[in-house]
């Protein structure tokens, strides 16, 4: 019998969605070593496909190669993080309003939809779906605003959240009140509320950088008594 022959783009596409939810979930902190070994295993994959996955990870800051060798997951300061989520609360606010002026009948569902499954999935324990849910609301919520500029950035800016989200979601109860800020933002949404919509979404925003930004500041306390 022939072996199946695996294009090597999709493979490594995989690895890269693999590494990129493990790192978005907590499974990968910041700090933390990549062995290569170890997601060859993980996976069934080449070393070679491993390490161009994790080349692209390294384009988008999410990854860092270390002086010595090997790789490790970007740390990043409470200063440094406080700086994407400045940015980032303006632009998912402006987004949020233009969604409620722009956006479909079917963009409204697909959201309406993000969110029940965003519940679930809480409800459940899942982080893995959890996550996704969360990741989908933000896709329709920008795609929904009708400006690809804006989309554009949020795309951009998203790539650097993905290393703090695990950060945000670890605080106690975080993950209970981001599913309640979520799920006000879509009632401001079904009622056609623009500016209230996005005054939900920038404290939203505001709150998972203070939740980020504190558990930053906990694991640096931590590290440094333990030096």
């Amino acid at each position: 019998m022939t072996a199946i022959q695996r294009n090597p783009a999709p493979v490594r596409g995989q690895v890269e969605v693999y590494l990129r939810s493990e790192i978005e979930i907590g499974n990968l902190r910041p700090g933390d070593r990549i062995v290569e070994r170890t997601v060859c295993e993980a996976l069934d994959v080449s070393r070679p496909l491993v390490r161009e996955a994790l080349r692209s990870l390294q384009s988008e800051g999410l990854v860092r190669a270390l002086p010595r060798g090997g790789i490790e997951v970007t740390s990043l300061s409470p200063e440094e993080a406080g700086h994407i989520y400045t940015v980032r609360k303006e632009l998912e606010g402006l987004s949020a309003l233009l969604f409620v002026a722009n956006a479909t009948a079917d963009d409204r569902e697909m959201l309406y939809r993000a969110v029940s499954d965003l519940k679930a999935a809480f409800e459940a324990n899942e982080a893995e779906r959890l996550l996704e849910a969360k990741n989908r609301f933000y896709a329709i919520l920008s795609a929904g605003s009708g400006n690809p500029v804006l989309q554009a950035m949020l795309r951009n800016i998203h790539g650097q959240i993905r290393l703090l989200r695990g950060t945000s979601l670890s605080e106690p109860g975080r993950a209970g009140r981001m599913v309640g800020e979520l799920s006000a933002i879509v009632e401001a949404v079904r009622k056609g509320d623009a500016q209230e919509a996005r005054r939900l979404t920038e404290a939203h925003v505001a709150a998972a950088m203070d939740a980020t930004k504190q558990a930053l500041s906990d694991r640096k306390d931590k590290r440094v008594a333990a030096e």
